[in-house]
């Protein structure tokens, strides 16, 4: 185990973890669709035209679109949770190859001035 201030990552289990965000993603995507499809599908219960539906409608509209767009906005923060995990895999790996290849270049100089 690394100790003090060593950076350590397992890509391998980075890669696993971001695949089940993606999955995450995809099912929190079609569960704000299918939330806001239903959500959509009973807008006419109060009625339309009469004193109650006048009275009702303002509001349920309000609520209906409040409800709408947080379920979106959840869809949308885990999708940009996806999207900094894999930005942030993609940085681990390429820090890690960038070092692994100053290593073998370091090496390979030492080799060279013996």
């Amino acid at each position: 185990m690394p100790e003090g201030d060593v950076y350590f990552a397992i890509p391998g289990r980075l890669q696993a973890g971001v695949r089940q965000i993606d999955q995450i993603s995809s099912l929190v995507q079609d569960i704000a669709r299918d939330f806001v499809s239903e959500v959509n599908a009973v807008r006419d219960w109060p009625g339309r035209d009469d004193s109650f539906a006048r009275e009702v409608l303002p509001q349920e509209k309000d609520e209906r679109e409040t409800a709408t767009r947080t379920a979106e906005a959840i869809a949308e923060a885990v999708v940009e949770i996806a999207n900094g995990t894999h930005d942030n895999l993609r940085n681990i790996v390429n820090t890690q190859d960038g070092a692994l290849d100053a290593i073998g270049s370091a090496a390979r100089g030492r080799r060279g001035s013996h």
